[in-house]
């Protein structure tokens, strides 16, 4: 009957294993063995009887790069993993692969250290997996495109049949100098919202108001910004929406403060200048120019468009001539 290594004793290795690649390191920064120990480690495991992991999932993408990912069922072999991972990687180098794509699932996290060690570095990250990636070519920098840096939010220019705009008050503010200023509904977009599509849902989620771009909706502008949370970009884009139905607010006291229709007049009374110490009750002159823009200004039609790619769905906007 075979024995199988114990994790703790398969850790200790390890770590010993790295003491001395990092003692090698300080007299020959351009030296590693760690190849070599992992190697040494996986016979280890064979010797004790473990065996082999589970092969790794490969594609050639069609930029001379490998999409590899590793399956849920190597969570238990991470070391031996690694191995293998360091063999492909010579094999992958010699035949002048470029970039690896290298995907590793949330059974098998323990898998990305022993990656980093072999040059792999993260580049995104979600709830059931984290992607890294590492250029192989020595003679020139990596060209592998950054993962997403861009949020798209929301605003919702909506107009009911007096041609009031709905206006709310957000119980929580981005900021201190915003709380209690009276705002566009709106939010962050889900993957595979159209514009329309999240101003509409935000707008019903919040105050309980169905909106469509029926009879005279449409996008009224972009605001493009930098350096949001996590370093990100902000696209915000309004889009006017009309009321359909009942105009009657339900509001959800989770989210907001408050919400109203407002007259357009009083939207205009209700400005503050950009240099107020609180917006508190007030209106900022940038939604009063969104506003504006919404109600007499030409706005951008979007129109479903095939797209080259399979599965993938378009949206291509495109500016009208305001309606007289």
């Amino acid at each position: 009957v075979g024995l199988s290594p114990s994790p703790a004793m398969a850790d200790l290795l390890l770590a010993k294993l790295r003491e001395l690649q990092a003692k090698v390191e300080s007299t020959e920064p351009e030296a590693s063995i760690l190849p070599t120990c992992l190697s040494l480690l996986d016979q280890l495991g064979t010797v004790l009887g473990g065996g082999g992991p589970p092969p790794l999932t490969t594609r050639e993408d069609r930029y001379g790069g490998v999409e590899i990912e590793v399956p849920i069922s190597a969570a238990d072999t991470p070391h031996a993993l690694g191995v293998e991972l360091s063999r492909r990687i010579e094999q992958w180098a010699a035949a002048g692969k470029r970039g690896l794509w290298l995907k590793i699932p949330l059974d098998c996290a323990a898998f990305a250290g022993s990656a980093a060690a072999q040059g792999f570095q993260f580049h995104h990250a979600k709830p059931e997996y984290v992607e890294m990636t590492r250029w192989l070519p020595t003679d020139q920098p990596s060209p592998l495109p950054a993962y997403a840096f861009t949020q798209v939010g929301v605003g919702g220019v909506v107009v009911n049949s007096a041609g009031h705009v709905l206006m709310v008050q957000e119980r929580v503010s981005p900021t201190a100098k915003m709380q209690g200023s009276w705002k566009l509904p709106g939010g962050l977009a889900d993957p595979g919202e159209d514009f329309a599509d999240t101003v509409a849902r935000e707008v019903r989620e919040e105050t309980g108001i169905a909106a469509s771009l029926s009879n005279g909706g449409g996008v009224v502008s972009l605001r493009h910004s930098h350096g949001f949370r996590f370093g990100v970009g902000d696209l915000y884009v309004v889009v006017k929406l009309v009321c359909e139905g009942s105009d009657e607010i339900q509001m959800d006291e989770r989210e907001l403060a408050g919400a109203r229709w407002v007259p357009w007049e009083e939207v205009r009374a209700m400005v503050a200048p950009p240099s107020a110490e609180s917006f508190d009750g007030k209106v900022s002159q940038t939604n009063l120019d969104f506003i504006s823009s919404a109600l007499s200004g030409a706005l951008i039609a979007g129109t479903p468009t095939p797209s080259s790619r399979p599965g993938v769905s378009s949206m291509v906007y495109t500016a009208r001539a305001a309606e007289t």
